[in-house]
């Protein structure tokens, strides 16, 4: 197999994460450098993984021209790094979420487009095997129509909406956003209606509550990690289990299921790497993903527009809330109230226009 060269930027914990994860990839990958404006940081973090270290991003592009970037920075610099890289030939796999307004997102869009390089999100929920083994119950018809999904995330809710979007299968038309009042309550509440009759029900929820959501159907519901399959008044429950096997001294998910009749069983096609928890697989598939694009010519597994979509909605409820719960139509038209409030952000904290991406910017975006 061909053996691409990549680079990280940025030295944070989401980029060591994928540090873990990228050496075990020896057969597609040769990790040749890290980038950050931190340079102790930098110095520890290639010195960790035997690489060459550098603080400017174009000049780390210039020297080691690595076919693959990973940007894993914060969110608001994923633009301006993503135009840079483009810009010099390199293809971008981005962390979560894909940009924090869809003016940015769609410069980095424009920009794959532009310069010919593939650009795919490292958006790991859809991708982890519990949720692959989840659309594999929806695609099966176990559940019949998806109809109602329930959403708590908070912890980077464009997640969960790639979590509702995968299992409902349909785009959304319309967001309302609330953010309600008093001790106790959640942070913000969203419903959003999709094409296909289905709706959702969002919160960002207080601490007693964590990343979870629930998909019901005609016929049966999957609730947390449990699959329901209705039968008159009563109904027969599957739990959804990972199996994992010793690969290489490590223990290693190789599959996903539930034992229905017959079974749904997804197989991990990556399993010969030795991965460990569920998030390390879908770092991996995230991987494969952006180097099958780029070797094959074809596009990545998920892709920034899809990307975009998770992040639109999110974007609506919020729009919503501070336009007094109005229902805001999908796809966004233009620029909300909402994302000026973030350009303005951005331009008070770094000192220049966020539209006008390049080398200065990529310099002086926080990693």
């Amino acid at each position: 197999m061909e053996i691409l060269k990549i680079a990280v930027v940025g030295t944070g914990g989401r980029a060591r994460a994928h540090l873990a994860t990228i050496p075990k990839l020896t057969d597609i990958y040769r990790l040749v450098a890290v980038c950050d404006l931190n340079e102790e940081l930098v110095k520890e973090v290639a010195g960790q993984h035997n690489v060459a270290g550098y603080t400017d991003v174009e000049d780390m592009l210039k020297a080691e021209k690595p076919d693959v970037v990973l940007v894993a920075v914060r969110p608001d610099g994923h633009h301006t790094i993503t135009r840079l890289a483009a810009m010099h030939g390199a293809h971008v796999l981005t962390e979560t979420p894909i940009a924090t307004t869809l003016a940015y997102a769609d410069i980095m869009i424009n920009s794959a487009k532009e310069f010919g390089v593939k650009l795919e999100e490292s958006e790991n929920v859809w991708r982890w095997p519990h949720e692959r083994l989840k659309r594999a119950i929806v695609d099966a018809g176990l559940i019949g129509e998806v109809r109602y999904a329930h959403l708590w995330y908070a912890s980077g809710s464009y997640h969960g909406m790639n979590a509702i979007r995968t299992l409902i299968q349909s785009e959304a038309k319309c967001a309302v956003g609330y953010v309600p009042k008093g001790p106790g309550a959640p942070r913000e509440i969203g419903v959003v209606e999709f094409e296909n009759g289905a709706s959702a029900l969002y919160e960002l929820p207080t601490r007693r509550r964590g990343n979870y959501w629930e998909i019901d159907g005609t016929e049966g519901a999957i609730v947390g990690n449990e699959l329901q399959i209705y039968n008159g008044r009563e109904t027969k429950s599957y739990p959804i289990q990972g199996i994992t096997e010793e690969i290489n001294g490590k223990r290693t998910i190789v599959e996903a299921r539930v034992d229905t009749d017959p079974p749904v069983v997804w197989e991990n096609p990556l399993k010969k790497y030795g991965l460990g928890d569920a998030d390390d697989v879908a770092r991996a598939a995230a991987h494969y993903s952006i180097y099958k694009a780029v070797v094959e010519d074809t596009e990545p597994e998920y892709g920034a527009e899809n990307a975009r979509k998770d992040q639109e909605i999110l974007i609506a409820i919020r729009e919503s809330a501070l336009k007094g719960s109005i229902p805001i139509q999908l796809p966004l038209t233009e620029v909300t109230e909402h994302e000026r409030q973030l350009h303005e952000q951005y331009k008070a904290q770094y000192g220049h226009d966020p539209m006008e991406v390049g080398k200065s910017e990529a310099r002086t975006t926080k990693y």
